[in-house]
Formats: structure tokens, sequence, C-alpha cells
């Protein structure tokens, strides 16, 4: 019953936009996942980019982290996958409903001879959903990736 009161007094710590962002985030995030899975990368990006305004208004840094941090709480707390990926989507998806221009990336990188894959979101080329240093960890294809980055060592 501990940890029931705990999780109370967080939620209750959260402002209301910040519980309707958990929410919104929580029942988005098999709906992404399933997207992804039956249209595929390229269009569920084009559905969930073509339904949406252009980007004008800012938000500080500070609370476009606070959002990203709000994402992958309800993701831990989804029933079901929640791959980086789906996040990532997810925390776009609602950053651009707000008017913020972000970044998807996705980045590779080679561990003991296995290729790994990560994915995260950027505003002004600052991770917003990861460490920060993630985009030192993978190699972003939205970068140009050095060959090196592929070969054992």
């Amino acid at each position: 019953m501990n940890q029931i009161s705990r999780y109370f007094a967080r939620w209750s710590a959260l402002s209301r936009a910040d519980q309707r962002t958990v929410l919104v985030a929580g029942a988005g995030m098999p709906i992404f996942w399933l997207g992804l899975r039956v249209l595929g990368l390229p269009r569920f990006q084009a559905i969930l980019e073509c339904r949406l305004v252009g980007c004008s208004r800012s938000m500080p840094l500070a609370k476009i982290q606070a959002m990203g941090e709000l994402v992958n709480i309800a993701a831990r707390h989804t029933l079901g996958p929640r791959t980086c990926l789906t996040r990532s989507l997810l925390l776009g998806w609602l950053l651009q409903r707000r008017g913020v221009m972000s970044q998807l990336r996705i980045g590779v990188r080679l561990t003991q001879g296995a290729l790994e894959a990560h994915a995260w979101v950027e505003y002004e080329g600052i991770p917003v959903n990861d460490r920060p240093d993630v985009s030192a960890q993978f190699a972003s294809f939205g970068n140009l990736i050095p060959l090196k980055t592929f070969q054992a060592p």
C-alpha cells in the first residue's frame, strides 16, 4: 500500500497540464506502437505530419525536456510494448501539436560486433527525451556516418 500512496503523491504533485500530458501519452503509446507496426515508419510519420498545423510558437527548453520526461514516465507505466521509437514519435507529435518544431533522430552503434539502434527527439540539437550525450553514443542517420562506425574494433 505504501507504493500506491507514493504513486498518488507523485501524481498529485503534477500540474493539471502535466497530468493530462501523461494520460495522453499513456493512451497514445499503444496506438503509436500499432501505427508503426501496421503502416511502417515513413507512412506513419507522413500521417502524423499531415494532420498538424505549422509551427510558430516556442516553449522554453526546460519545459520541452519536462514534456520528454512525462512521456518517458507514461511509457514506464503503460502496458504493452513501448520502444524508444514509439516514445520519440509520440513526443514529437505532442510537441508539434504545441507548435514546437523538433527532430526525430535515429542512430546506430556497433557494440561487440552487434548493431544497436536507438531513437530520440532533439530540439535545436539538444536531446529532450534522453541522456544529453546520446548523440555521442549513437551515430545519427541525420548526420554523415563515418565508415569506421561500422567496423568492429
